[in-house]
């Protein structure tokens, strides 16, 4: 399980270099669907970010039990 979290935490620092990178060269380069591409990156961030905290917050539960 820990090496899922693991896992997880990087893709997200990964799609969200990623996604500042887009944002900050749609200006030069007038990128197609610029706005889809940054609401689906930043709403696969989100999810990722609601499993690391989940399991986190089940853990506390079950240690205070």
């Amino acid at each position: 399980m820990e090496k899922i979290k693991k896992i997880a935490k990087y893709t997200t620092n990964i799609l969200a270099i990623i996604n500042a990178l887009i944002i900050g060269l749609n200006p030069v380069w007038n990128i197609p669907y610029f706005e889809k591409i940054t609401v689906t990156i930043a709403t696969i961030i989100g999810v990722i970010g609601v499993y690391l905290l989940g399991g986190k917050a089940l853990d506390k539960f079950t240690e205070n039990e």
